[in-house]
């Protein structure tokens, strides 16, 4: 629980400072899955997919070969390719998460949420404090 009888302003700095540190690492951390790119391939290594940050398919390679498949099965493995390079995206993804500690699966929002007001609540209650001061809870 915050204590605000020993919060001095060094300590305001001190919290400052990290903020901003965390605030640059996450802007770091938000260009490198800005640029993460999956592949997968498909019909032993005759189709090749690469898909983009969003998820949306790029580029799809065709070996010459891959048509002597009939329709079904080549749309059979073009599919299992984009699969394999949406997993391969979404691995990349998650391995820079996990490298930067942060969470791989969605936040629950509305628990996200009610922390936030009830922060929002005790600051705001401290402000209006007659004497200026944060009070405990």
């Amino acid at each position: 629980m915050f204590d605000s009888t020993d919060f001095g302003l060094e300590d305001l700095e001190r919290v400052s400072r990290d903020a901003e540190r965390q605030m640059l690492r996450l802007a770091e951390i938000e260009g490198e899955l800005a640029e993460v790119r999956g592949t997968g391939t498909g019909a032993d290594g005759l189709i090749g997919v690469t898909v983009g940050p969003s998820g949306r398919v790029e580029k799809i390679d065709l070996n010459p070969r891959v048509m002597r498949l009939d329709s079904h099965t080549l749309a059979g493995e073009l599919m299992r390719a984009i699969g394999a390079a949406e997993d391969d995206r979404e691995n990349r993804a998650k391995e820079i998460l996990e490298g930067a500690g942060l969470p791989t699966t969605p936040p629950d929002f509305a628990d996200t949420r009610e922390r936030m007001e009830a922060t929002y609540e005790f600051f705001a209650h401290s402000v209006d404090a007659p004497d200026g001061r944060f009070e405990r809870r």
